[in-house]
């Protein structure tokens, strides 16, 4: 609908701007009028034509439209068999159902809707009348196509609509605009809301127009700016155009810090809060102390806008007088924004109420330069200050007397004082009740005039060009005289017209009429104190071109980003702009043009394992220099080890056997392990059911073995002396054997019946039962007996392995004293009252089995 009534608009506009001509009479010079329409593509046009009869009694017969010079009509309206109001109508192939002649109106007009590119050119309508002769309207029709949408697009190639960003205050700006199409071609302009930005715009090719802008610094005021692109070829339509809003990543513009400055009670809990304004999105806070960063006991609040605020719970100590204490904001996607504020804090204490000082005896109002200056620090303490330090703008001082810093105590002596002097002076005592701190006197040096350093020294000119020249000194008393002159090999001239634009700066203005007038400009200065001794020297010298860069060196490789660095050459005395183009070394075509005010270059957004040819050379207003040609590459992608590979695999088949083989292996060698188990699981249960049925009759009396005989299974190991202690415990129904291999390890097992069974407890031991073998593989086995005593009680086979409850019996055998010769020993027990004992087969060995 929107779309409708535009196009609509544009058809009334087509109509206005043509000029209705009466018809002329014909003539051999100018047989027809003539008149100019303008159409724009997709609207609509109204072509005149007067069919009016010049009689009351005539009216048209035929009206027939031609154009350009076709001999067939591409309209006709025939007539001749009635009335003009119901005659028959018909249009030619190329006028489609576009066409339609309009009689109503006054004059009658040939509506065309859409028009076409293809429809400029010539019309001519043609009206026969029944009685009157024949009339011709002759119309041009000139057809506007509009352009297309413009395009917006970064330095990086970035397309732009709307929101476009964030870009970083401070940094420069580069924005290109191009649009396609248009007939006639269109003017590319940049506005910023309704002021016109910039109009220069460059014819591309027939079909594209480009215009680029560059902003050199964004500021906080471009926030929301609004830059449209708008492409006209008409004054009818409504000109195409893009629009973006700049959003901005914003710097902090102030930090606060309440409460202000004071001073504080040792040992007593303040809360400081900092508040950073300014900032977008708001800054990040961090506390100082000193050059180390306060991490704990800080608490930011969240806020909105470009507010930030922290608050910090401080607990003054105090070892911290005198140290400096700030809060520092900073955008961290801005480098160099950060901002800080903060104080040398001074803290008060009740140790330190009995030392005090008074100040120096020193003159206020300054020493001159290369006179000696002196300072008296007056103290009151009790007991008396065991260490005196004197400082200089906050750092400790330590005599040295060729620096000229005499320290004697309470007197500091400073001999041959220099403007780097001047400062604040500040002496401290300290005595066992804490440090006494006095106020700090600023030392004001006077002296004459000096050159302030780093100012532009070369200044290139061309032949009849003027320049102005800067020259920056610094004295005290600021009551500086300034003096110019001129000095060549041909000539030396002291009226140089000079302003003094501050109390430190003089601009001198000065123009190359002839080769004779490069040369020397000095300046220097004069005060109360007396005549700068050296005066500042400036070079004028005829502009040229810079020199190329040197010693270019290529740093941190990476994916997608390089860093070059180089030495810059002479700049021909001019500001340079130092320039690197990229190229691919595959196609040897631009791949991206970089430019700096250092010769140091970061592109990013290259791509992974290529390989590059820089180009890099310096500019000046002048020319530009030799360019320096650098090849690298940036660092192949690594392949990933995991995960698809876009749907393609690769089998690698020495690989494939390996995994199939292995695997294998590993399923062999489970199966053996369970069936091994399985085995031994099956023939340990049918030794302990034989052993079961067997070991009631069979007697308990057991021979040694041959003393030099091995088993076969005998795990080397290391032979000790031990003392083994047996205990019956009559009270439970587990008998157990305690053996105590050193004074702190001890092994326990015990016996529940006739199955061996080894206990956790490390009160219990172990019951070989009804007998086992304590061995070691390392010495031959030394085997003794422990022969079964006649019990008291029945010698019934149910009973025989059984220990009455109520009694208890404990045997020492210490291996060491063994023969290796006894076979069967019946070792005697402590406890005389002893009369039973089980029949066991001990070794003096560390294992058991």
């Amino acid at each position: 609908m929107v779309m409708y009534h535009f196009w609509w608009i544009c058809c009334l506009c087509t109509v206005m701007t043509a000029t209705w001509l009466k018809q002329e009479p014909a003539s051999k010079e100018k047989p027809f009028a003539s008149i100019l329409y303008t159409a724009v593509v997709r609207g609509k046009v109204a072509l005149p034509c007067d069919v009016s009869s010049p009689s009351v009694d005539d009216s048209a017969a035929l009206i027939l439209w031609y154009k350009d010079d076709s001999a067939q009509p591409i309209y006709t309206l025939d007539a001749r068999r009635g009335n003009v109001d119901h005659a028959h109508q018909s249009s030619s192939p190329e006028l489609e159902s576009r066409a339609y002649f309009n009689m109503i109106n006054r004059p009658a007009f040939l509506q065309l809707d859409p028009v076409k590119e293809a429809d400029a050119g010539e019309y001519r309508c043609r009206v026969d009348f029944h009685k009157a002769r024949t009339v011709n309207t002759v119309i041009t029709l000139k057809v506007i196509v509009p352009p297309r949408e413009p395009i917006i697009v970064d330095e990086n190639g970035r397309q732009l609509k709307g929101l476009a960003g964030p870009f970083n205050e401070g940094q420069p700006l580069s924005l290109t605009c191009s649009v396609v199409g248009g007939k006639p071609r269109p003017s590319l302009t940049w506005w910023h809301d309704y002021t016109l930005l910039d109009d220069n715009y460059t014819f591309i090719s027939d079909e594209v127009v480009m215009n680029k802008i560059v902003i050199p610094e964004i500021e906080r005021d471009d926030l929301r700016a609004v830059l449209t692109c708008q492409a006209s070829n008409n004054n009818i339509t409504i000109p195409a155009s893009t629009t973006i809003t700049l959003k901005l990543n914003l710097k902090p513009l102030e930090v606060d810090i309440t409460p202000t400055r004071r001073p504080m009670s040792a040992n007593k809990k303040v809360e400081l809060t900092c508040v950073a304004r300014g900032s977008r999105p708001p800054a990040t806070i961090t506390w100082w102390k000193g050059s180390q960063q306060i991490k704990s006991s800080v608490e930011s609040v969240n806020t909105e806008s470009e507010t930030a605020i922290s608050v910090l719970s401080y607990l003054p100590m105090v070892e911290d007088n005198g140290k400096y204490l700030g809060c520092r904001a900073e955008n961290p996607r801005i480098s160099g924004s950060a901002i800080e504020k903060g104080w040398n804090v001074e803290i008060q204490c009740e140790h330190a109420k009995r030392l005090f000082t008074t100040g120096f005896r020193y003159r206020r109002r300054g020493v001159r330069e290369g006179n000696d200056v002196k300072f008296q620090c007056d103290i009151q303490a009790h007991p008396w200050v065991q260490e005196i330090n004197w400082h200089f703008n906050g750092r400790q001082l330590v005599s040295d007397s060729s620096l000229g810093i005499l320290i004697s105590s309470q007197t500091l002596v400073l001999k041959n004082v220099s403007r780097r002097m001047r400062g604040r002076v500040s002496c401290a005592a300290a005595n066992i009740e804490g440090l006494g701190i006095s106020d700090d006197i600023f030392l004001k040096v006077e002296y004459s005039p000096v050159c302030q350093p780093f100012q532009k020294s070369v200044y290139g000119v061309s032949n009849q060009e003027s320049i102005d020249v800067e020259c920056h000194l610094e004295a005290d008393p600021r009551d500086i005289k300034f003096f110019w002159r001129f000095n060549s090999s041909s000539k030396v001239e002291d009226t140089i017209l000079h302003k003094i634009h501050s109390e430190f700066q003089s601009i001198a203005s000065y123009r190359i009429q002839t080769s004779e007038d490069y040369g020397t400009l000095m300046c220097w200065g004069e005060n109360s104190i007396g005549v700068q001794r050296e005066p500042c020297v400036f070079k004028i010298i005829p502009a040229e071109a810079p020199e190329p860069v040197q010693n270019c060196t290529v740093f941190n490789r990476t994916e997608e980003l390089i860093l070059v660095e180089c030495l810059e050459g002479f700049n021909g005395g001019l500001d340079q702009t130092f320039i690197m183009e990229i190229y691919t070394k595959e196609s040897e075509s631009l791949y991206a043009k970089v430019s700096s005010h250092v010769p140091m270059f970061l592109v990013n957004g290259l791509t992974p394992g290529t390989f590059f040819i820089l180009l890099v050379y310096a500019v000046n207003r002048c020319g530009r220099s030799s360019a320096v040609r650098i090849s690298t590459s940036t660092v192949r992608q690594a392949e990933k080890l995991t995960g698809n590979r876009g749907g393609v695999y690769v089998f690698n088949p020495v690989l494939t056997i390996f995994i199939s083989a292995t695997v294998a292996l590993i399923l062999f060698i489970v199966m053996l392990v369970i069936i091994i188990k399985v085995k031994k699981k099956s023939t340990l249960k049918a030794q302990q059911e034989s052993n079961t049925n067997n070991k009631i009759d069979v007697q308990l009396e057991k021979r040694v073995e041959d003393e030099n005989e091995e088993g076969p299974d005998i795990i080397p190991a290391k032979n000790i002396n031990r003392r083994f202690l047996i205990c019956y415990d009559h009270d439970s129904d587990d008998t157990c054997l305690q053996l105590h291999a050193t004074p702190s390890s001890t092994q326990s097992y015990c016996t529940a019946g006739k199955v061996l069974v080894r206990s956790d407890s490390p009160d219990q031991g172990i019951m070989l039962f009804p007998e086992s073998t304590y061995r070691s593989p390392t010495q031959k086995t030394d085997t003794i007996a422990l022969q079964k005593l006649l019990p008291l009680y029945p010698k019934d086979q149910t009973e025989r392995n059984v220990i009455l409850p109520g009694t208890s019996r404990h045997a020492v055998i210490e291996d060491n004293k063994l023969e290796p010769s006894t076979q069967d020993i019946q070792i005697g027990v402590k406890d005389v009252s002893m009369k039973t004992a089980k029949s066991v087969l001990i070794k003096k060995q560390e294992s058991v089995v």
